[in-house]
């Protein structure tokens, strides 16, 4: 017999499917997008746009422009979850605005790859789950895994993307807040020519490190060309994707001055790290 609960995340799951299918990926999205982009959060820009129908693309795309050095700026990583650890796995699966909310977070997005149990189902939220790529909480290391590419930041919120792997110790050890990916196809702000043309739903950060900036950014149906392409067209210096497919999503917290706000897109797929950003409201002293 499946209890309400499970019935309520079935539902969730079969409405968000139905609808994608229903309505076409564009128009689903489209009037979530306010194109001019504008401070939701201190310290935080919120800005989308509508892609041109291509081979590596369509749909809208959402990113935000967070100003490290912006006072009560502070990021967040899902930690370890302890009654997953007992019994031999790292997390349970959580909604995209579950976490916002709980969190209290300004804007949050999808992080690392990950597996769930049982496997013969979607996921719903509270499965266990185990990391695939290193992720660091609040000075906890996840796990170390040898094909990480670690976007890691100190105390001072200072910004790391080494473009080799795995994580070196040393930067485990100064590591308050880290997110592991799957390459680092930014660099400098050039994109590698090798860079994968092949669109799909994709989430992906990106630093300017000097600057002390980090981008987030989604999109509904893109490659990682466009997507490393957009980043560095918003300043990015360098940048790497992380889970994409269903898992991509984003979100943005209440209190901010987007008339947009909760999830932006995805959020039908629970997962089990997310990467977000804790601000102050504009109006707030």
């Amino acid at each position: 017999m499946v209890t309400t609960p499970l019935k309520h995340c079935y539902a969730k799951i079969a409405l968000a499917i139905a609808l994608a299918l229903f309505v076409g990926a564009d128009s689903f999205y489209s009037g979530r997008c306010t194109p001019k982009p504008r401070a939701v959060f201190l310290g935080i820009t919120y800005g989308c746009e509508l892609l041109e129908h291509s081979e590596e693309g369509h749909g809208i795309l959402h990113w935000v422009r967070v100003e490290l050095s912006a006072p009560g700026i502070d990021l967040y990583v899902t930690p370890l979850d302890p009654s997953a650890l007992a019994g031999g796995f790292q997390y349970r699966l959580r909604w995209i605005d579950d976490v916002l909310r709980r969190e209290g977070l300004a804007v949050v997005i999808n992080g690392a790859l990950f597996t769930s149990e049982p496997r013969w189902r979607p996921g719903l939220p509270g499965d266990l789950a185990k990391g695939v790529e290193t992720v660091v909480s609040d000075h906890v290391t996840s796990h170390i895994w040898e094909h990480t590419y670690l976007l890691w930041f100190d105390d001072a919120l200072n910004a790391h993307l080494r473009p080799s792997k795995p994580p070196r110790a040393e930067d485990l050890r100064k590591a308050k807040w880290g997110i592991g990916g799957q390459g680092v196809g930014l660099q400098g702000g050039r994109v590698w020519s090798g860079s994968d043309r092949k669109p799909n739903k994709r989430t992906a950060v990106g630093i300017d490190a000097e600057r002390k900036l980090l981008f987030l950014i989604v999109a509904e149906w893109a490659s990682p060309r466009v997507l490393l392409e957009q980043l560095s067209k918003l300043g990015a210096r360098d940048a790497m994707l992380l889970d994409g497919g269903g898992s991509s999503a984003m979100a943005i917290g209440e209190g901010g001055r987007n008339p947009v706000r909760g999830t932006l897109l995805g959020g039908w797929r629970p997962v089990a790290t997310f990467f977000g950003v804790k601000a102050r409201r504009i109006d707030e002293p």
